[in-house]
């Protein structure tokens, strides 16, 4: 083989970058030797940076599904404190965004490439609580059980409708308007075929008695910086 023909070294270098507060973009870049593809993608990805609106400073606006060639990607919203239950790649996204809590389901392709550019669709397709206002033209009041269910506007409408000019077949489901009129098939989760048998029956008997021990113990030193139970004598200051 001669030096221009035949198999040559060749490597490519996906690169996402971002400042953590929204702001990211991501390269490709090719190259003989590892070193300068990396280079050249990490250039790239900087000067092809996009701005993301970030709700709360924490995470999206909404649920979205998004897609590219053969993966597709669930995406939900989560509470403070959730953290990031998702792809690696989707994980590396989020961090140089800034986003902290967030759940990501992915269907199909694991194609690293693939889900770096659908997630980044996914997120330039999102609405802020402020557009969904105008585009329906209401209120969007949220009820979260972080706040004991109390509602919590989120934005206004400049001309919002009246009671009577909304028609009775209208989408006023928030997930199910965001996600274009669809809704995401959850399966029914089965019984495993065990659970009837002799045996998993004598399996549970076995430990009726020390169920929900471990899951106990983490909420007692949560809650009071040590394990006891109720017959312990309390501290007298």
């Amino acid at each position: 083989m001669k030096g221009n023909m035949g198999r040559t070294r060749r490597f490519s270098v996906m690169s996402v970058t971002g400042n953590g507060n929204g702001l990211a973009g991501f390269a490709t870049a090719k190259a003989p030797e590892a070193r300068t593809a990396l280079r050249k993608s990490k250039n790239r990805a900087g000067q092809k940076l996009m701005k993301f609106e970030l709700c709360d400073n924490r995470t999206v606006f909404h649920d979205f599904y998004c897609a590219f060639g053969k993966t597709k990607i669930f995406v939900s919203k989560k509470p403070e404190g959730y953290g990031l239950v998702c792809h690696r790649g989707i994980q590396t996204i989020c961090k140089v965004l800034g986003i902290k809590d967030l759940h990501a389901k992915v269907v199909g392709s694991t194609n690293i490439q693939h889900i770096v550019k659908a997630f980044f669709i996914g997120l330039l397709q999102q609405r802020t609580h402020d557009q969904i206002a105008e585009e329906k033209k209401l209120h969007l009041v949220e009820f979260s059980n972080d706040k004991n269910g109390l509602p919590n506007v989120r934005a206004f409408a400049k001309d919002c409708r009246k009671p009577e000019e909304i028609a009775k077949d209208e989408i006023m489901d928030f997930t199910q308007y965001v996600l274009g009129d669809k809704i995401v098939l959850k399966k029914k989760k089965f019984e495993p075929f065990y659970t009837n048998t002799v045996g998993h029956q004598l399996y549970l008997r076995k430990r009726d008695p020390l169920r929900n021990q471990e899951q106990v113990k983490i909420d007692m030193l949560v809650n009071y910086n040590k394990i006891g139970s109720f017959l312990t004598d309390k501290d007298i200051q």
